[in-house]
């Protein structure tokens, strides 16, 4: 049985692949174990720099597999069925949490729709491309729940501004590519063979002209931002990273490259 991801590392550039294409890469137990686990192990892997994720076939991600979470049995074994429920709500939601919390950027490359928790997904990383076939969606509300699931009442009108994401949530409507271009839920539009290359080339020229730690702290602080911090909090984070980095051997290097007119040779030391 093939797993339902499948992470392939390109030197500092990682790519994580959902792999359950038949499903449109629904979400399942198995995909909701792999995913947490994937996030948890990016925690001190200082080799990945930045991570592109996408899916497998013609789908981003479809979201919960309705289908076949109704046959997977006990998410939380010998609870009952409100704590069972309750339990998979709280490990589908953390998942946004693991993402944000990551060192690594992240760069969704949406190649087919992204609905539900997919678009939770999207909208959990840092950045976002499409093709033309990209297409995003939180129909909640249709199926008699609650209009906001897995963090998209907090990340979405971050993202594309409150009037969108009440439209959105509230009409539970198809968001086609050109659409989303326009209230900036992705940044551009590339063809489908094109898609995961750009987003690589994206994420190569974040490595070749971001030291390994300075990334990672600007990761940190964007952050603690977009939670909603005061002015004077966010300029002692930066005053942190600014201090932090500017000791290291790569901020030496940093400077000798500019000088020489060359990208830096990062250690991460």
């Amino acid at each position: 049985m093939d797993s339902p991801i499948h992470f392939e590392s390109r030197g500092p550039i990682g790519v994580l692949t959902l792999n359950r294409p038949e499903r449109l890469n629904a979400i399942d137990f198995a995909m909701l174990r792999g995913l947490r686990a994937f996030f948890d192990d990016r925690q001190r892997d200082f080799a990945t720099r930045v991570i592109v994720i996408t899916g497998a076939g013609r789908g981003f991600c479809a979201g919960l597999d309705l289908k076949a979470s109704g046959n997977e049995g006990q998410w939380q074994p010998d609870t009952g069925p409100v704590q069972n429920l309750l339990t998979f709500q709280e490990d589908i939601a953390e998942l946004t949490m693991k993402m944000r919390n990551c060192p690594q950027p992240i760069i969704a490359a949406v190649n087919g729709p992204a609905t539900g928790g997919g678009l939770s997904i999207a909208i959990a990383s840092d950045m976002r491309i499409g093709t033309e076939n990209a297409r995003f969606a939180c129909s909640y509300l249709n199926l008699g729940l609650g209009g906001a699931d897995v963090g998209s009442s907090y990340f979405l009108p971050k993202i594309v501004g409150s009037a969108y994401a009440a439209e959105m949530l509230y009409s539970g409507r198809i968001i086609d590519a050109a659409e989303a271009k326009e209230m900036a839920l992705i940044t551009r539009i590339v063809s489908q063979e094109d898609l995961v290359p750009a987003a690589v080339a994206i994420a190569e020229g974040i490595v070749r002209k971001a030291s390994p730690l300075g990334l990672r702290l600007t990761k940190q602080v964007l952050n603690e931002t977009i939670n909603g911090i005061p002015l004077d909090t966010a300029l002692k984070l930066e005053n942190r990273s600014q201090a932090l980095a500017s000791q290291t051997a790569d901020a030496a290097e940093a400077r000798s490259a500019w000088f020489e007119k060359r990208d830096p040779q990062w250690r991460d030391s």
